[in-house]
């Protein structure tokens, strides 16, 4: 009976003891299902954004530039054709040594040579058209003169007149490149004298015709004597200092380049012989027309090709006055830009062209683009920051470039280093 008692009391305390168990489990899982409800304030407070960090950066001072980027193409300027005409002292001659395309002349150097005889190369504007020697006078001699004082050999006055000066001074042109003038051939000497005997027969004929007291004579005699005289004079110049029309020839811009070869060694030397261009280096290019507008000449150019290697300098030195010419489209208008001395090799080369059309021409206040908005009356603003709290300022704009824009105060301060807002960052 008393075993049975104690086995009644102990299930007893076994069911206590699941019931107090199964008491604890219900709490925990309470809690743990109450921890998961949330409030309509409490979820909203925990999804909300975080507050965000304003993104600031400093007011700068520097000096804005809006540019004109186009591309060109580089080639030597001034093409100019080199042709020759026959002498009448010499004939026909063949075409005996020519310069390399590129090759570069100045002012009295000797271009090639044709029947191993020199051409040289002077300036003027006037191309030779006769043979020179003493006693000739003109504008063409002025410009031979001018030419030969230029390149080193003294003249005497230039005035236009073949003196003997001036053919000393051929001559010295000649001894300087290694040659000697033009000698006349046997039979412009045989000429010269035939026409020296027949002024010695027209003296003594005249001399008779005085003794006789014939008048008639004497007077025909006298006219012929004049006659004679000049033609000597005229042979004996020709035949003693000539300068052929053929071994020269006058181009109105020196120094120049090769450019194009129109003939070749062993051919006539008469016609087109080449083509020459100055040696300064032009860009071509074009505008579409609203960018043109603002392209003037004078205007400095920055010209390179980052994948070349390639960095010089230039000036625009002719914008078109209307589209469509020089080769390009009725809506693009043509401009040309002279290059600075480069030794680098541009000819032929397509090039980026940086024309500086706006500046604020010199140190200005400026702000990120990003800084400034419209406020609703119309001003312009830039938000900064002054201890943690951003203030407006009203601002008036001026050049855009890089990214920046000119900025002046027009209420408030604004000084380099102050914040302005730009914009607004997320905080994870």
């Amino acid at each position: 009976m008393k075993k049975l008692l104690l086995i009644s009391s102990w299930k007893k305390e076994y069911k206590l003891a699941l019931l107090v168990a199964f008491v604890v489990l219900l709490a925990a899982a309470s809690w743990a299902a109450g921890s998961q409800i949330q409030s309509p304030a409490e979820a909203a407070a925990r999804t909300a954004p975080p507050t965000p960090s304003p993104i600031l950066v400093p007011v700068e001072e520097r000096t804005l530039t809006s540019d004109v980027i186009t591309r060109g193409t580089a080639r030597y300027g001034l093409p100019q054709s080199v042709s020759i005409a026959t002498s009448p002292l010499k004939g026909d001659g063949i075409i005996t040594s020519l310069p390399a395309r590129g090759t570069q002349f100045n002012e009295g150097d000797v271009l090639f040579t044709a029947s191993g005889r020199p051409i040289f190369l002077l300036q003027g504007e006037i191309p030779a058209y006769r043979d020179f020697y003493p006693g000739l006078s003109g504008k063409d001699v002025y410009q031979l003169e001018a030419a030969l004082e230029r390149s080193g050999f003294d003249p005497g006055v230039v005035d236009g007149f073949f003196d003997d000066d001036t053919a000393t001074a051929v001559t010295n042109l000649y001894a300087a490149a290694g040659y000697t003038p033009f000698i006349a051939s046997v039979e412009q000497i045989a000429e010269l004298q035939a026409l020296e005997e027949e002024l010695a027969l027209a003296i003594e004929a005249k001399t008779a015709a005085q003794e006789a007291g014939n008048t008639a004579e004497l007077d025909w005699q006298t006219f012929l004597i004049e006659r004679l005289n000049a033609e000597v004079a005229a042979a004996r110049a020709q035949a003693e200092a000539p300068l052929p029309m053929d071994e020269i020839v006058f181009l109105p811009s020196v120094p120049v380049r090769i450019e194009e070869l129109s003939v070749a060694i062993g051919e006539a030397a008469n016609g087109e012989i080449m083509v020459v261009t100055n040696n300064q280096l032009a860009i071509d290019s074009s505008l579409p027309l609203a960018e043109a507008l603002l392209v003037k000449e004078g205007m400095p150019v920055t010209i390179d090709e980052p994948d070349l290697g390639i960095e010089a300098t230039g000036i625009v030195s002719r914008v078109a006055g209307t589209p469509g010419t020089d080769g390009v489209d009725g809506y693009h208008i043509y401009f040309e830009i002279l290059v600075d001395e480069t030794p680098t090799t541009l000819e032929g080369f397509s090039l980026r062209l940086t024309i500086p059309v706006e500046t604020t021409g010199g140190a200005a206040l400026v702000v990120p683009i990003s800084a400034l908005f419209l406020a609703p009356d119309g001003a312009s603003r830039v938000q900064v920051d002054h201890n943690g709290t951003l203030e407006y300022v009203t601002v008036e704009p001026g050049l855009s470039a890089e990214g920046y824009v000119e900025v002046t105060p027009v209420d408030g301060t604004l000084e380099p280093g102050q914040l302005v807002l730009v914009g607004y960052e997320k905080n994870q």
